[in-house]
């Protein structure tokens, strides 16, 4: 509990401070700090040092996500065309090979102390390299934030988007925790095959989400994010209303295919919400957002204990159903805008 407390507390701290020192600053610093939370935890001998060492990771992680996401909304204005979604890509196709390297690391007994401290040389070093690449804040990006009066401006488009991530962010993280486990209880697969479902809904959101930035600029981020949440619908209410395992996955490809771009688009619509500054718009969405998918896994075990696993997750079909509608909140949030 104790990476989640930090992140949910951060997160908030972090649209202050972007709006106050730029994305660039931040970025820089919750990356170098995430690097140096790895040895701290690998370093912790006792509940105590291992609790703090944790609330550090994820407070460094929760402000990386915001900084990240505020950054690449900028990037998305100077370059006048849609580029959050092969971001996000890159963050799914991330974990996959994280997920890999360290089953590969495991699998060879190598201590976890080493790992982490290797991990985190590693991840500040390439940090390093790749900041001098990132672009400073320009002049009218600061200009930006002083029209925008550095703050957030409470409304509906806000209240949605907020209302949005965490919905579907419920469903990526219950997805995550309980498919594997619904396949191999309610479908009777077998533990190779049950661990396919989410193999096969992270490969789908990966490929989807490669893909998004042209669908985005064809259809519009408010029509892909209805269309994607009803593609996530249907793949989900096919997985659980067939108890085939050839159909499971197949539901599973398509909700992780469905669900691809809404995120990226929901930052992104955060970020260019007329009158409001985009650190701290940004870093209500992500909060709302964490919280969903932190929330996700608790709420499906609890009423798959009043129930069957198979009820519990027609909550995951109904979310992403009502979140078709949430979409249109998009439309009333601000164009690219040109920062030369």
């Amino acid at each position: 509990m104790m990476a989640a407390i930090g992140s949910v507390l951060a997160m908030p701290a972090a649209g202050w401070l972007i709006n106050k020192f730029g994305s660039l600053s931040i970025v820089i610093g919750s990356t170098l700090g995430f690097g140096l939370a790895l040895p701290l935890i690998a370093e912790s001998n006792t509940v105590l040092t291992l609790s703090v060492a944790l609330l550090f990771y994820g407070a460094m992680a929760g402000s990386m996500d915001v900084a990240m996401n505020t950054h690449a909304v900028m990037l998305e204005k100077r370059y006048q065309r849609h580029i959050m979604s092969s971001f996000h890509a890159l963050f799914s196709l991330g974990g996959m090979a994280g997920s890999a390297l360290g089953g590969l690391v495991a699998s060879r007994a190598v201590p976890a102390g080493i790992h982490f401290w290797v991990s985190g040389i590693a991840l500040a070093a390439m940090s390093i390299l790749a900041f001098r690449w990132l672009p400073l804040p320009s002049a009218l990006e600061d200009d930006e934030k002083v029209a925008s009066g550095g703050t957030i401006m409470w409304s509906v488009p806000l209240g949605a988007l907020a209302l949005l991530a965490f919905s579907i962010m419920l469903v990526e993280g219950a997805i995550a925790d309980w498919s594997a486990i619904y396949l191999r209880t309610s479908v009777l697969t077998g533990p190779g095959l049950a661990a396919l479902g989410y193999a096969v809904f992270s490969g789908a959101m990966a490929g989807g989400r490669l893909t998004g930035d042209y669908l985005t600029g064809r259809l519009g981020r408010g029509h892909l994010v209805c269309y994607g949440a009803l593609l996530a619908t249907a793949g989900l209410a096919f997985a659980l209303l067939f108890g085939n395992a050839g159909w499971a996955l197949l539901g599973f490809t398509c909700a992780g295919a469905g669900l691809a771009t809404i995120i990226p688009n929901t930052f992104a619509a955060a970020g260019n919400i007329e009158g409001s500054a985009p650190g701290p718009s940004l870093a209500v969405v992500t909060t709302a957002g964490y919280v969903g998918f932190l929330a996700g896994p608790p709420l499906i075990g609890f009423v798959a204990q009043l129930s069957t696993i198979r009820a519990a997750l027609w909550i995951l079909v109904v979310l992403s159903g009502l979140s078709a509608f949430a979409s249109t909140s998009m439309k009333r949030t601000s164009p690219l805008r040109r920062i030369p």
